[in-house]
């Protein structure tokens, strides 16, 4: 049974990661670099779909005075970050996704980096449902004071058909020049539409400017991810 819904068991991911989403790591250092020009010192950070922990600890490293909080619904992804970062107290790690995250003090900073593309509401790509991905999103506005900064990584479609096409032909150009076979890119394609979900673009940003954020801004796009830098707006969600 898998541990967690990524394509990877947990034990393996951070290895197995870098075959899979171009510049895995390259996306970790930009989250972090625009967390930072949002908040220059922050002195709360949520990581949710914290995974192993890899970006807090690059957010450590450079944020030395905030507090962190690391957020999976994978006990098996959690029990590698508490490793990770041993030294932090064990009610900072709570093992819940983004929708049911508890009612703690606001954050000047929440990342959630390839997570949410997981929730599955959208009728179609381009019409937003109620709850799901929406709901992951009102929840990390609830938990940011006013002015505080998500930053978000997701997987996406590409802005038309015929893009799409041409996207999904460089995703797997790229795992094939990361060694992967054949058989296995295909098992890891087919997971678009049926394990992760994702929306254009320009529809996701509307999720989250709707999801009580202004402004957002796009940070990140390449191959089939898409970075938003958004501002927790002073009235919430619409």
């Amino acid at each position: 049974m898998a541990d967690n819904t990524t394509s990877h068991a947990a034990a393996d991911y951070e290895r197995a990661v870098a075959d899979v989403i171009p510049f895995h790591a390259v996306i970790l250092e930009q989250v972090v670099d625009a967390a930072l020009g949002a908040v220059p010192a922050p002195r709360r950070w949520l990581d949710t779909g914290c995974g192993p922990g890899r970006l807090v600890e690059i957010a450590r490293a450079r944020a030395l005075d905030a507090s962190f909080v690391l957020a999976d619904p994978s006990n098996a992804m959690l029990a590698l970050a508490r490793a990770r970062h041993a030294d932090l107290p064990a009610e900072r790690f709570v093992a819940v996704p983004s929708h049911e995250l508890p009612q703690i003090e606001p954050f000047d900073v929440i990342t959630a980096v390839l997570c949410h593309h997981y929730y599955r509401d959208e009728p179609s790509h381009e019409t937003p449902g109620p709850a799901g991905r929406a709901a992951a999103l009102r929840r990390c506005r609830a938990l940011l004071r006013p002015g505080g900064a998500l930053v978000t990584v997701e997987n996406v479609r590409a802005e038309t058909d015929a893009g799409h096409v041409l996207q999904r032909r460089r995703w797997e150009a790229w795992q094939r020049g990361r060694g992967r076979s054949e058989n296995t890119i295909a098992a890891h394609m087919v997971r678009e539409g049926t394990q992760f979900f994702p929306l254009r673009p320009s529809t996701l940003r509307a999720v989250i400017e709707a999801s009580g954020f202004e402004p957002v801004e796009m940070i990140w796009r390449a191959h089939g991810q898409a970075g938003f830098l958004a501002i927790a707006a002073a009235g919430g969600a619409s």
